[in-house]
């Protein structure tokens, strides 16, 4: 398309650009008419805060049963959380010596 014929498109068409396919002609969705749409707060819902503890979902459990994290090698890291490939390799190195 040219220039031209992208400023004369119809509003209710879009174009969409994706990396390494061809641009693609397509029908403008109505958000407002998805099934949806009350669970936003566009559609009444009570919009979502970042940050409240409520809206949290991880958590961290310490397993105290790992020995020896406070030698003086690992001592800087001692505060750190490990994940669990991390305590398996100190614990190899520590079989090792």
């Amino acid at each position: 398309m040219t220039p031209d014929e992208v400023r004369m498109l119809d509003n209710q068409y879009a174009l969409l650009f994706i990396r390494g396919e061809r641009p693609i002609i397509d029908k403008k969705y109505n958000t407002f008419k998805h099934p949806n749409i009350k669970l936003t707060e566009d559609g009444g819902y009570k919009p979502y805060i970042h940050g409240k503890i409520e809206n949290s979902v991880a958590t961290i459990s310490i397993d105290t049963n790992v020995k020896g994290i406070k030698d003086k090698k690992y001592q800087d890291i001692a505060d750190e959380i490990l994940i669990d490939e991390e305590i398996d390799n100190y614990l190899l190195e520590k079989q090792d010596n």
